[in-house]
């Protein structure tokens, strides 16, 4: 199962998902109740079936947090 760590570059799309696609270092992520929501509990990996819940919340070395639903993982 595909997963994604801190420190891990990922494909983030900025402007909400609307960018087209960048490189980007996971800092942080945060584990949420619900989807969408802007605060979670620290976790240092998460499953992409966390990811495509959309109940991820990254800080990327990029200076921008975001969405799961902004981000792919990378293979």
């Amino acid at each position: 199962m595909k997963t994604v760590k801190i420190g891990d570059v990922v494909n983030w799309k900025g402007c909400f998902g609307m960018d087209a696609p960048r490189s980007a270092k996971v800092v942080s992520m945060e584990l949420t109740q619900f989807p969408r929501e802007k605060y979670g509990n620290t976790i240092y990996t998460a499953t992409a079936d966390q990811v495509a819940s959309n109940r991820v919340l990254f800080t990327l070395d990029n200076g921008h947090w975001c969405y799961s639903e902004q981000i792919e993982i990378r293979s």
